[in-house]
């Protein structure tokens, strides 16, 4: 399946969908977008007004984030075997 485009319409329940690492980034700002009941309804527009930032720059921080290769969440280190 092709992943859309990140833009601001999206909603966080497909972004997080598309991308799970980007995750990371709502985890960063403290937002609690991560499960809620409103997160197949609200765009990143939204969620970005309702906390205040800069709509450009928390864009710009999810496509970090989705472009960067790797393992994005977790790794298992052999120390934590």
């Amino acid at each position: 399946m092709k992943h859309p485009d990140l833009k601001a319409s999206l909603t966080v329940a497909e972004t997080l969908s598309h991308w799970p690492q980007a995750a990371q980034v709502f985890f960063r700002h403290r937002m609690a977008c991560i499960g809620c009941a409103m997160s197949p309804f609200d765009t990143l527009a939204d969620v970005a007004a309702a906390y205040n930032l800069d709509l450009n720059r928390f864009l710009g921080e999810l496509r970090q984030i989705i472009s960067a290769p790797g393992p994005h969440l977790f790794t298992c280190r052999e120390d934590y075997r």
